[in-house]
């Protein structure tokens, strides 16, 4: 990383320690779970039931609105966790 980069609020970054990488690895695998047993009860509750499975005969249309959701709501879980113990060193992308 170049010297004198500061992030958006003007600090100085610091490299992130082993503890808190771990950290943010468990904590992103929790918020994954967690996020995916969410949405399941969501679904069960507004549809009356159960996600479509890969093998299932539904719709096309239902599954790709299943994965679609699994998959925005697994990463942004994944990255909010992260983010909270492990802070991103850079500034924006």
């Amino acid at each position: 990383m170049p010297k004198n980069v500061r992030q958006p609020d003007g600090a100085i970054p610091r490299k992130p320690t082993l503890g808190q990488t771990i950290g943010a690895t468990l904590a992103g695998m929790l918020a994954v779970k967690l996020a995916n047993s969410v949405l399941t009860t969501l679904w069960r509750l507004v549809t009356r039931e159960d996600p479509p499975q890969v093998d299932s005969d539904v719709a096309v249309l239902k599954k790709a609105l299943w994965i679609g959701l699994v998959g925005a709501a697994a990463g942004a879980a994944r990255q909010a966790a992260r983010d909270l113990i492990k802070p991103p060193t850079a500034g924006p992308a």
